[in-house]
């Protein structure tokens, strides 16, 4: 070994030991530094040897040498020094990020936490070189209380080149933004969004009609039927999927944005880079729509209440001394986009379909929707204290829930300590699907949720919208959505599966790419027989 290989490789050590104490440094200095030594390397060499060929030799060994040092130093550290060495999980998890992002892009990610758990029999089960997957309910509170770090996860929101509400890391930021969204939200405004819920359902109803008791996508349906709820409640925009004259792409590209997100994601040091790397083409797709969906909201200024006239608001500016850049009001409209559709529409088709395979179900919910609607037209305030109702739309976790990140100096769950700056996942997927605080987790029992029955052991770890401080915003109309939907449906049809639908391929379809994505839910909506007559009362 000569004198450069020496050096080159004491350096390697000395940037190693300097580099991996830091918390998530900085790839871009990383990358200047390391590009600025090179230079200087390449330069002395040029200098002393005045041969360009022995020069270029030599930097590629050396550089090869360096990069290799400090690769088995990473290697060495993350297998047997790390502070998380003593969790149980895979090998591979503990090497490279590239293990959870293969599970994505496979669209197994929550799907492996749970088999994990159940493989290690623990708890804490490690899944990446600094990441846990927590399956304990005490983490629910130890982990989101109050201005919890968010977890590097959120890094990604630079794919839309700028942050939103919920990839915002920095709670200086992120707290104005939430009281303009709550606002957005308030109790107040839902007397201008649930009449245009409303309005929907009942072209949700013509939809039905048309297909004259024939098999249905129950997905396609759903997907439509969200989408120009949230079109409409969010930027005034008529998308008319449901007649069938819209744009129908939209949730393909949001599919395919979300399952780039899902891979990215996992990799930290991509996602800081992110903007300075060209777009894919259906990221672009993605955002050019979102953009066109923005701009045409804009242009109606303050002539009509909805979600994004909070922040469109010139209040945000003058008294709150909140600036809304165009790039920021464009990261905000993809998350509504996302998040006001997609969520909406899978709950929404997993229910349906677990009513077609539970008549028992199917008919109990019926029978407290018929005595509302013998009260009158069915509305989303009359539906909204229907313990059934209720009990029926609470069973539909999501999968992966957010993402956090241990304290700096740590944190106890239980009687378990998590070291600090731990990126941490509490997959709802896994805890509200688990024995110990669910009686039968893995079947479907509305009436657990009643009243809170026995079938509840601990009310803690049931967490569908999140917790604390970024639990999901827009809750209520979520809700409000849901049972207006269902209860129209059920009280004019029944739901029967239908002779296209396969169990063995809607598990196969079944994709968890950081969003759930589902496969055709072949479905017959038939008449019932008898029903009350009262129904939606905007459009008869």
């Amino acid at each position: 070994m000569d004198r450069s290989t020496i050096l080159v490789t004491a350096a390697a050590v000395l940037a190693h030991s300097i580099v991996s104490p830091i918390h998530e440094v900085s790839t871009v200095k990383i990358l200047v530094a390391y590009s600025t030594a090179s230079a200087f390397l390449f330069g002395f060499l040029i200098v002393s040897s005045q041969q360009l060929t022995y020069s270029v030799a030599c930097f590629s060994i050396l550089n090869f040498d360096f990069l290799l040092v400090t690769t088995l130093l990473t290697l060495i550290r993350r297998f047997y020094f790390s502070p998380l060495s003593h969790f149980p999980g895979s090998k591979l998890a503990a090497l490279s990020n590239a293990y959870l992002a293969n599970e994505f892009r496979t669209g197994r990610g929550s799907r492996t936490l749970v088999e994990l758990h159940k493989k290690y029999k623990s708890d804490f089960i490690r899944i990446g070189p600094n990441q846990l997957s927590i399956n304990k309910v005490e983490a629910v509170e130890a982990i989101f209380r109050g201005k919890y770090p968010r977890g590097s996860f959120y890094e990604v929101g630079a794919l839309n080149g700028e942050l939103n509400l919920n990839s915002q890391r920095d709670y200086s930021v992120h707290t104005p933004w939430r009281r303009i969204w709550e606002r957005a939200f308030a109790s107040s405004e839902f007397q201008h969004y649930n009449p245009r819920v409303e309005y929907h359902v009942t072209d949700l109803v013509e939809v039905i009609k048309k297909a004259n008791n024939e098999e249905v996508d129950c997905t396609r349906v759903m997907d439509n039927l969200a989408f120009d709820i949230m079109a409409d409640l969010s930027f005034a925009y008529e998308s008319k999927l449901q007649s069938g004259t819209g744009d129908n792409h939209y949730m393909h590209f949001i599919h395919k944005f979300m399952s780039a997100v899902g891979v990215i994601s996992t990799f930290r040091n991509v996602c800081q880079l992110l903007i300075y790397l060209p777009e894919t083409a259906d990221v672009k797709e993605y955002r050019i729509r979102g953009e066109s969906l923005l701009s045409g909201r804009q242009r109606l200024g303050n002539t009509r209440r909805d979600i994004f006239s909070h922040l469109l608001s010139t209040d945000n500016e003058t008294s709150r001394n909140i600036k809304f850049t165009q790039a920021k009001l464009n990261a905000n409209a993809q998350l509504i986009i996302v998040a006001g559709s997609d969520t909406a529409s899978t709950t929404l088709t997993q229910t349906f379909r677990i009513l077609a395979k539970q008549s028992s179900t199917l008919k109990k919910l019926q029978a407290e929707v018929d005595a509302c609607a013998s009260k009158g037209a069915l509305t989303v305030d009359g539906t909204r204290n229907l313990p059934y109702l209720n009990a029926i739309i609470n069973f539909n976790p999501v999968p992966m829930g957010a993402y956090a990140a241990s304290p700096p100096l740590g944190v106890y769950v239980a009687e378990t300590f998590i070291p600090g700056n731990v990126q941490i996942n509490v997959p709802p997927g896994a805890v509200m699907t688990d024995p110990r605080y669910f009686e039968k987790p893995e079947e479907y029992i509305p009436e657990r949720w009643e009243e809170w029955s026995e079938g509840v052991k601990d009310r803690r770890a049931f967490f569908p919208f999140g917790y604390g401080v970024h639990s999901c915003v827009e809750r209520q109309l979520a809700l409000n959505e849901l049972r207006m939907v269902l209860a129209t449906v059920v009280q004019r049809w029944d739901v029967v599966l239908g002779e296209q639908y396969s169990e063995e391929k809607w598990k196969l379809d079944w994709k968890d790419h950081a969003l759930l994505e589902i496969g055709e839910l072949w479905v017959k909506f038939v008449p019932r027989i008898s029903q009350v007559v009262n129904t939606v009362g905007l459009r008869q």
